[in-house]
């Protein structure tokens, strides 16, 4: 009865694509106590008990933005919108790069 609540993915079932899952590595368990390691989960879920827990920097409040440590989670599905925005500003920002230094040279 003091298992944590699991409202994740039953192991086996498809994933929606529409949904954005993370899954903690068996390896970096012992960063967050009571997250079960191993098991995919809607991310969204994830971040709710990683900001549970405390874990934020400095003590300082964390935005829900970037909570999910990419060394400490796989992720799966369609990233959201935030996500894929940062993705498209990165890419402008190279190919702006790589233009600049074009006509440097």
């Amino acid at each position: 009865m003091n298992e944590p609540h699991r409202s994740g993915v039953q192991a086996g079932r498809r994933a929606r694509a529409d949904v954005r899952q993370a899954l903690l590595k068996s390896g970096s368990a012992h960063l967050y106590p009571g997250i079960p390691s191993g098991e995919w989960q809607p991310a969204s879920v994830l971040v709710d008990l990683v900001l549970a827990l405390g874990t934020a920097k400095n003590g300082q409040p964390q935005s829900r933005d970037r909570v999910l440590n990419g060394e400490h989670f796989e992720f799966r599905g369609r990233p959201s919108a935030g996500t894929q925005d940062d993705q498209r500003r990165s890419r402008l920002e190279e190919r702006q790069d790589r233009q600049e230094g074009a006509l440097d040279g």
